[in-house]
């Protein structure tokens, strides 16, 4: 069996700050092959987004105290920065939360695009340029012909007349229209792994729907692995292969989406499909999930769910909470999950749908 796309092992990044140190990430393991989107699921502050950003090697200010991230085989941790920069975006891209803070205002669409292309097809040629002391490259070829590839990218994400759009700026274009742009910027340089935080954010469900199925065709036939972060059960049954639940900075429950979201073993997941919008029925009140999150200054010493979980014992919350393997690619980080696994089995979930209704079987 290959190895896969990206690798990441017992990662713990950590910030500084006046209260105290921050364990933002907190042990975190998880893989990507290529041709597999795998989602990042979890409440806000669950540590989602600073794992994308470490992977990237983007933490700052925070910084990787342990653990490894290997992609393609390089180990990014231990990395020179000059390798760091060859593989963020040429081979790992990065799609943000807000396209709005990343497409620049004053530049045109097909500018930023064409930019985008341009650095990536001469990042080789213009680093000699620089250790020599030279002027910066210049050629007016490479910038038309880099032109041309941003307006093919806005035709890939299907932005309407996109030779006349390219002179466009951000703020005349959509919500739904800036994503794509932000996603024709994320493959201009043909990535192999592309990580999108919250890429459908204030996007209307017919967008939302049709980004999600941009980013599931780009991984079926490219072959590109995805890295998909969300809160949202539904965009998670609806695009991804595998999920990796995420709390209070560790993994809680990792596994193939059909299982995780039809028979979650971990009192998080389960909660989680509880409080659900879309796993509720129209009469029926919406549930909450009782307590907040976790502090994470200073770390947990056992489970950081257990002041929340009805289940927990002195034993969640002693630790150390190991991770221990359920079933086939399944993993579970709860000492008490065979208690009730049985009980979660038995009642079972509808796996929720990107529009709001639920997943039925069809055959």
């Amino acid at each position: 069996m290959s190895d896969p796309l990206l690798r990441v092992e017992d990662l713990h990044t950590r910030f500084d700050t006046d209260r105290g140190t921050v364990h933002a990430v907190d042990g975190v393991s998880l893989t990507v092959d290529r041709g597999e989107v795998v989602g990042v699921l979890g409440e806000s502050g669950s540590g989602k987004s600073v794992t994308a950003r470490s992977i990237c090697r983007l933490e700052d200010p925070g910084r990787i105290v342990s653990g490894s991230i290997a992609f393609d085989g390089t180990e990014l941790t231990t990395a020179d920065e000059s390798t760091v920069q060859r593989i963020r975006g040429n081979d790992v891209s990065m799609v943000f939360q807000d396209p709005t803070e990343t497409l620049n205002p004053v530049f045109p669409i097909g500018e930023q695009i064409a930019e985008a292309v341009r650095i990536h097809e001469t990042e080789d040629r213009q680093g000699l340029l620089d250790f020599l002391g030279l002027p910066p490259f210049r050629d007016q070829t490479a910038w038309e012909s880099a032109r041309e590839r941003a307006v093919e990218l806005m035709d890939r994400m299907d932005i309407p007349n996109p030779e006349s759009r390219s002179s466009a700026f951000p703020h005349e274009f959509s919500g739904g229209l800036r994503q794509r742009a932000v996603l024709a910027v994320a493959l201009a340089s043909e990535p192999e792994l592309l990580i999108a935080d919250e890429p459908t954010t204030a996007l209307d469900t017919t967008t939302q729907a049709d980004i999600l199925g941009r980013l599931r065709s780009l991984s079926d036939d490219r072959d590109i692995g995805v890295l998909l972060i969300s809160h949202d059960l539904g965009v998670i049954a609806q695009t991804c292969d595998r999920v990796v639940v995420m709390y209070g900075g560790r993994v809680m429950e990792a596994g193939p989406v059909e299982r995780i979201l039809t028979a979650p073993e971990h009192p998080y997941t389960r909660a989680l499909l509880e409080c659900s919008v879309r796993n509720s029925s129209r009469d029926e009140r919406v549930r909450s999930l009782d307590g907040r999150p976790p502090d994470s200054v200073g770390g947990h010493e056992g489970c950081p769910f257990a002041d929340r979980c009805r289940h927990a014992t002195a034993t969640c919350r002693e630790g150390p909470i190991l991770m221990t393997e359920r079933a086939a690619d399944h993993r579970l980080a709860c000492p008490e999950a065979p208690l009730f696994a049985a009980q979660a089995s038995s009642r079972g979930q509808e796996a929720p749908m990107v529009d709001g209704g639920r997943q039925h079987d069809t055959e």
